[in-house]
């Protein structure tokens, strides 16, 4: 697999005396091909485009780069593929671009919710990565780039409908089985603040609110039970994200009744494991 970093971070620190062209012949072309298969825009999504560059922008840059991400995030990509190979894992894509791009701070979501995080992995060969400087981005950037690399291999094996007309229990079993796999490499300390961050009697509380809708279809009822919210699920209101930490119970239960491991799971259809864990649905 070869991996191409398109590195944003530098170019803000590095400023080219042709910025808008050098941004254009490194970060956007090369992501065309993504950007045909689903319609995105970088700044829609929150990062800083080159007409914006200011001087709290370039703050935000240097202090990525002082804190190595775009070293640390080619090095995390490289260890998840090399820990795949070696329990068995054929499946990869041919080219993985990898994006890092400075945040413009213009998103709630990103800055206050995720903690100043966006990751996109959804389509294997790419994942996208947008980042502001906060300590939670600095502590745990390898878990959640392990995460969005699962994705990529997960849906290589098991590919999403092209419809987009996914079942809530897959939906978020895929990002349960994201979040283990980074826990497995980094630590569960450094997977989701979400994830990790609803336990006890309030997991299940929530669990009781989404397990009764585990294959009811849809993109955006799937997304309202997985993200919560601001999206709002259908049943009242849900915990920001906690569709993430069901999602990783299931695979946790999973795993301690089966056996096994994260990496022997990524195979397994997420039929099997859902009708395993619910087997009377």
């Amino acid at each position: 697999m070869d991996i191409q970093i398109h590195d944003g971070i530098t170019l803000f620190t590095n400023i080219p005396k042709d910025l808008e062209n050098t941004w254009k012949t490194t970060i956007e072309e090369p992501l065309d091909s993504l950007r045909k298969i689903i319609p995105m825009s970088f700044a829609q999504m929150g990062a800083a485009t080159p007409e914006e560059i200011n001087d709290e922008l370039i703050d935000m840059a240097k202090k990525l780069q002082e804190a190595n991400i775009p070293q640390r995030v080619l090095k995390a990509v490289t260890h998840a593929y090399e820990v795949l190979k070696e329990h068995g894992h054929t499946t990869f894509p041919r080219t993985l671009h990898v994006a890092i791009l400075v945040s413009n701070g213009k998103n709630p979501m990103h800055n206050d919710l995720n903690h100043g995080f966006t990751g996109f992995g959804g389509i294997p060969g790419f994942i996208i990565l947008i980042l502001s400087p906060t300590d939670y981005v600095i502590q745990r950037i390898e878990a959640h780039v392990a995460h969005e690399f699962h994705h990529n291999i997960r849906f290589l094996i098991e590919p999403w409908p092209m419809d987009r007309n996914i079942s809530v229990g897959r939906f978020l079993l895929d990002e349960g089985l994201a979040e283990a796999f980074g826990a497995a490499l980094y630590g569960e300390e450094n997977i989701g603040d979400q994830t990790i961050g609803l336990r006890g009697d309030e997991l299940e509380r929530v669990k009781k609110i989404i397990e009764p809708h585990l294959f009811e279809v849809g993109f955006f009822i799937a997304q309202s039970y997985l993200y919560g919210g601001i999206f709002h699920s259908p049943e009242g209101e849900l915990p920001h994200g906690a569709g993430y930490a069901v999602g990783y119970s299931w695979v946790k239960d999973f795993l301690a009744r089966e056996g096994g491991d994260i990496f022997s799971l990524t195979k397994v259809a997420s039929l099997e494991i859902l009708h395993k864990l619910f087997p009377s649905s």
